[in-house]
């Protein structure tokens, strides 16, 4: 049987290796993305908002939404204005079980919503919870300590993690 120069053997022994460090270092960086894409602590955003429902007038509001990984839930902390001038307080933590898709998306359905104290919102606010009951959340690597989140394209931003 007819075997390679020596040349040939230490050239090919040298691609194969090369080939496997290539595949290493780009399969630790792929991990790496993975780990920075979903934040490690709870991610805070301010959030304002308009809407308007049929044939009874504009809502408005501002508050916070929190969102923690790893603690499974989703706080949120509104003042809102109903057309009437009335204000109302929606302070609400939305207890989620998720199931990963992929490097940042998560399935999300809602187990559990906890009502705190001072809320005042009640049943006079129902267009409030769309969209938090089950569905899609996306998180992405914005910068040292913002990620972009999107959940069931409902609500979407940048939040922050204090570092």
């Amino acid at each position: 049987m007819h075997q390679l120069p020596e040349r040939w053997q230490k050239t090919l022994v040298g691609a194969g290796l090369l080939s496997l460090l290539v595949f290493g270092c780009l399969s630790a960086r792929h991990a790496w993305i993975i780990y920075k894409d979903i934040p490690r602590a709870p991610c805070y955003a301010s959030v304002y908002f308009n809407n308007v429902e049929y044939s009874t007038g504009r809502w408005s509001g501002a508050g916070d939404i929190t969102i923690s990984p790893k603690e499974d839930a989703i706080y949120v902390y509104y003042k809102i204005k109903s057309p009437d001038d009335i204000t109302y307080i929606y302070n609400r933590k939305f207890e989620v079980s998720t199931k990963k898709l992929d490097t940042s998306r998560f399935l999300f359905e809602t187990t559990n919503v906890v009502t705190f104290d001072n809320d005042t919102a009640g049943k006079n606010t129902p267009f409030m919870s769309r969209g938090m009951h089950g569905g899609l959340m996306t998180f992405n690597y914005f910068s040292d300590n913002e990620y972009y989140y999107n959940i069931n394209n409902f609500l979407t931003g940048v939040c922050h993690v204090p570092r």
